[in-house]
This record gives structure tokens, C-alpha cells and sequence, in this order.
């Protein structure tokens, strides 16, 4: 969620979306996730609650925190992740500025069981122009049922 509104794009695109290497195993289903970002000298954000359908192979924690890997390479970021200990993901997603959005890093470390999660998140946003922007999220989710 960065990019005064481009800006908020990014971020909620870089912490909630598609499935990253790491593969932390969760249980399928259905999922709501829910995500809060504060950004530095801009006006506080709505959360935002999405519902995700997990099915077998789906079923991994990346799936809800990150872009697919196919989204990472079309727009050339390199993500790391790796459990920290049992229970724990510790995260980072790098992407470079694109002629439509500013350049993201962002960090994340997220405790997590095969029915829920809760963590924080780290992003600084920087556009070609040297505009940077800092921020952090709240991130949650729990399986609310079959799908």
C-alpha cells in the first residue's frame, strides 16, 4: 500500500497477495485476511479484509502474504523467506521502480499456526524521482471454513 494512492497499491500488492518459495504449509480452505498500513506524512489508510480460497498445493502461508512468483519476476523483485523457528516466517520482498509505481522494499515477520497468523511488516516506497516514503502494516489472518 504505497504510492500516496499508487503508493497504498504496492505495499498491499508486495504484503498480501499471491505464492512466494518459502512454503510454509497452512490448511486449506478458506481465508480472511486482514492488513493495516500506516505511511509516514500520508493520510492514515482504510484496513483492508479479503476473503482467499486455499486449495492443496495453495495451501501455504506466501499464498496470503505475497505476490505470485510470476507477479515477482514480471516486475523483477527477489524475495527471501525462510522459517525463523517452528511457528515463525521472517520475509523480505525487494522491487525495483517501475515507470507506473515507486520501487519497494519491504520486510515482514509473521507468526504463524496451520489456522492463523498475525505479524508485522516493514516498507519504504521510493519513486524514480527520489520521493521516499516509510511505512508499516499489521497483518492477520485465520481459516474461516471449507471453500
Amino acid at each position: 500500500m504505497i504510492r500516496l494512492f499508487a503508493i497504498s497499491a504496492v505495499v498491499g500488492v508486495s504484503l498480501s497477495a499471491g505464492v512466494a518459495q518459502a512454503q510454509t504449509a497452512i490448511q486449506a480452505g478458506l481465508w480472511e485476511t486482514n492488513d493495516k498500513t500506516t505511511m509516514e506524512g500520508v493520510q492514515p489508510m482504510p484496513a483492508t479484509s479479503r476473503q482467499v480460497c486455499l486449495k492443496g498445493a495453495e495451501a501455504q502461508l506466501e499464498r496470503l502474504l505475497f505476490p505470485s512468483p510470476e507477479d515477482m519476476a514480471r516486475h523483477g523483485c527477489k524475495y527471501q523467506g525462510a522459517a525463523k523457528q517452528p511457528g515463525v516466517l521472517s520475509a523480505s520482498l525487494s522491487c525495483p521502480p517501475a515507470a507506473d509505481a515507486p520501487g519497494v522494499d519491504a520486510t515482514a515477520e509473521i507468526t504463524f499456526s496451520t489456522t492463523s497468523y498475525e505479524g508485522l511488516g516493514q516498507v519504504v516506497a521510493k519513486d524514480k524521482t527520489g520521493t521516499t516514503l516509510k511505512g508499516s502494516s499489521t497483518l492477520s489472518g485465520k481459516r474461516i471454513g471449507d471453500c
